[in-house]
């Protein structure tokens, strides 16, 4: 283990390998990192082996949980790994060109983010330990984006979108542009760090160029959020707008977002909260949503623009709410899916290694 990853476990991916003739499946071709080597060693490797994309992934739960809300989040990266390695391999992509890394190491943080709430002050602990979250993968990911490679990063919880804002300034020197398909803006109040406020401390810290949201619901963000967007002149799309009134249709919106976002002068990072799928097992659980197809879309179009840099899709909680209609794999599958999504798009336009 070096620099706070986590490699994956040989054992892991000799159980997926494929046991049929004549058939391959993405474990058996996709680019995985070797545990004895650092991590820079790993991405000099990787490149020239043909890499263009970094799948990384960030099991916690702890930046939710000091926004008040539900644990879970931990086990979507493996839940998403479970179907990703397992999917065919065949013309339609070359996994070659996707390198699997592992994990940014936080077990040790998540250990001590359950023993706070023996605590009497529970949240200011689990913050504490959120800020930790963020010195890890800002480390982890810095080089990583350095390394001229795109990066697919599965969570964890959405405050991890500051550390991977702060890791893509620091590999560029740019201010970063963010998208996202969420019905929570995350743009609550600067009160230590959680999941409610990544693109709050990003903008505090001068990182953000342009920030959009897309699906806001009306009824879950509060008033200083909205506040807040308006100040800082970031537009959002109501889901209320393309799905009751109807004034803005999901399409329309989808292109403003993608209009405004792509004035942007430097990188752009695609995010996307998994509890913006309707009923789908995320933190923060949704009655009422898009569909995984217009999630999968979304992701497709965004993925189109020549300046994008990652994509993040966070907050997938498998084992939290027993009546969602996606249990289990479930939760892999829709991952995968946006994985794909991105994968397809990108590989249209043109590498130039940034």
């Amino acid at each position: 283990m070096f620099e706070h990853v986590s490699y994956i476990d040989p054992t892991l991916i000799q159980s997926y390998k494929n046991r049929r003739n004549n058939e391959h499946h993405v474990v058996d071709m996709i680019q995985v990192a070797t545990a004895e080597l650092t991590l820079a060693e790993n991405l000099i490797i990787a490149k020239n082996n043909g890499a263009r994309f970094a799948i990384i992934g960030i099991p916690e739960d702890i930046g939710p949980r000091a926004n008040c809300g539900n644990g879970g989040a931990d086990k979507g990266w493996a839940n998403f790994l479970s179907v990703f390695l397992n999917q065919q391999a065949n013309c339609f992509f070359d996994w070659n060109a996707c390198f699997l890394i592992g994990n940014v190491d936080v077990e040790s943080l998540q250990k001590q983010s359950y023993q706070a709430f023996s605590t009497n002050h529970q949240l200011d602990t689990l913050r504490q330990l959120c800020a930790k979250v963020d010195a890890r993968v800002n480390k982890v990911l810095t080089p990583i984006f350095a390394s001229g490679l795109e990066v697919i990063i599965i969570g964890g919880g959405h405050n991890n979108a500051y550390p991977i804002i702060t890791a893509l300034n620091n590999a560029t020197e740019n201010k970063v542009a963010c998208v996202n398909l969420d019905p929570h803006a995350d743009f609550r109040a600067m009160e230590g760090r959680h999941s409610g406020n990544p693109f709050r401390y990003a903008l505090h810290a001068e990182l953000l160029s342009h920030y959009c949201v897309l699906g806001l619901h009306e009824q879950k963000n509060n008033q200083e959020t909205i506040e807040g967007l308006i100040d800082a002149h970031f537009p959002y799309y109501t889901f209320q707008s393309m799905f009751m009134d109807r004034q803005q249709p999901f399409t329309e919106s989808l292109n403003l977002a993608r209009d405004y976002i792509s004035t942007a002068p430097g990188p752009i990072g695609i995010e996307l909260d998994l509890d913006c799928i309707k009923q789908a097992a995320a933190s923060a659980y949704s009655v009422s949503g898009f569909s995984l197809e217009q999630a999968i879309h979304y992701v497709y179009s965004m993925a189109t623009l020549d300046s994008v840099r990652y994509v993040h899709l966070c907050e997938g909680a498998p084992a939290i709410h027993e009546h969602s209609e996606y249990q289990s794999h479930d939760v892999g599958q829709i991952l995968n899916q946006l994985v794909y999504s991105y994968l397809k798009a990108r590989s249209n336009i043109e590498y130039n290694g940034y």
